[in-house]
């Protein structure tokens, strides 16, 4: 059982969940390694989204997510992001074609291409179109953070 020298008696579940003691409540994911940082999620699987946007919020965060091409042109309009995921393909169009959007905007967000494709052509064509990262679909805590760290967000 793994204790923590800030609460000696929370279980590593417990820290995970959130627990009550005295009058402190300790929220894990109010815990903030990355204030202000915006990150935008396009996919059109419901799964996806809520699985990246719950661990990116975890990681301190703030998400925002779009199901259509159009609906995350939108959204990077409306605002600036500092990294978004993008999935290759989706109802109404190829990543690719807002990738374009983002590059040719003079944007300097960073993009990373999530995609269930995940050959050499797919991660080939991603770099010339000018993404900073390639997720194959079926990905890990782990994966994400290196390509966060790796993307420098």
């Amino acid at each position: 059982m793994v204790k923590y020298l800030l609460y000696p008696n929370v279980t590593y579940v417990e820290r995970l969940r959130g627990h009550q003691t005295s009058r402190t409540y300790y929220d894990p994911v109010g815990i903030s390694m990355n204030p202000g940082k915006r990150v935008l999620i396009v996919d059109d699987e419901t799964d996806i989204c809520l699985l990246l946007s719950g661990l990116l919020k975890r990681m301190g965060y703030n998400t925002t997510c779009a199901h259509f091409l159009e609906e995350g042109r939108q959204r990077l309009d409306q605002q600036s992001f500092d990294a978004v995921f993008l999935d290759l393909s989706l109802p109404d169009g190829v990543g690719f074609e807002l990738l374009s959007h983002i590059r040719m905007s003079g944007n300097e967000t960073k993009v990373v291409m999530i995609s269930a494709f995940d050959g050499l052509a797919e991660r080939k064509r991603a770099t010339q179109e000018g993404a900073d990262y390639f997720i194959g679909k079926t990905f890990n805590r782990k994966i994400i953070e290196q390509a966060l760290q790796c993307i420098q967000i």
